[in-house]
């Protein structure tokens, strides 16, 4: 089931925000949801990592897909399924990139996801936000869109 996506367009090279994006022990630093983050080995499919999210407990994610320097997708283990996260960079103009990031939910438990959507769509939105600050020339030319939204398939 898809959840939502979010995304942002901003100034940048897609190398340097890749190399953003991709420094997981560096995510509390831009992502608003992280308090920490590892990642046990180079970032390449296979390798896992965790997370702790501000105010929860922490979670074990693995990098199942590396398309470098354009996506990359994780997935968290959670009871009966997981969690899927597409992120994806592209060049739009010169000197700027647009990241979107897609979440999926996979598994019995996944309708229970929809209650924590909204919370999870502001909280990624306001990151791509940061992360777009944080990148140099990193200067958002438009505020993080939101699209779609809760959605089932079936």
């Amino acid at each position: 089931m898809n959840l939502f996506e979010c995304e942002a367009i901003f100034e940048g090279e897609p190398a340097d925000v890749w190399k953003v994006w991709t420094d997981v022990a560096r995510w509390p630093e831009w992502d608003v949801s992280k308090e920490i983050a590892r990642l046990d080995g180079p970032f390449q499919p296979g390798v896992s990592g965790w997370a702790k999210q501000r105010g929860n407990l922490g979670g074990a994610f693995t990098i199942t897909a590396v398309d470098d320097g354009r996506r990359w997708v994780t997935e968290c283990p959670m009871p009966l399924g997981k969690v899927i996260f597409d992120h994806v960079l592209e060049p739009v103009a010169e000197g700027r990139v647009r990241v979107v990031k897609k979440v999926e939910v996979q598994g019995a438990l996944g309708s229970l996801l929809l209650l924590i959507a909204p919370k999870m769509r502001r909280d990624i939105a306001q990151s791509l936000a940061n992360l777009g600050r944080r990148c140099p020339h990193g200067k958002p030319r438009a505020r993080p869109s939101e699209i779609g939204g809760p959605r089932e398939t079936g």
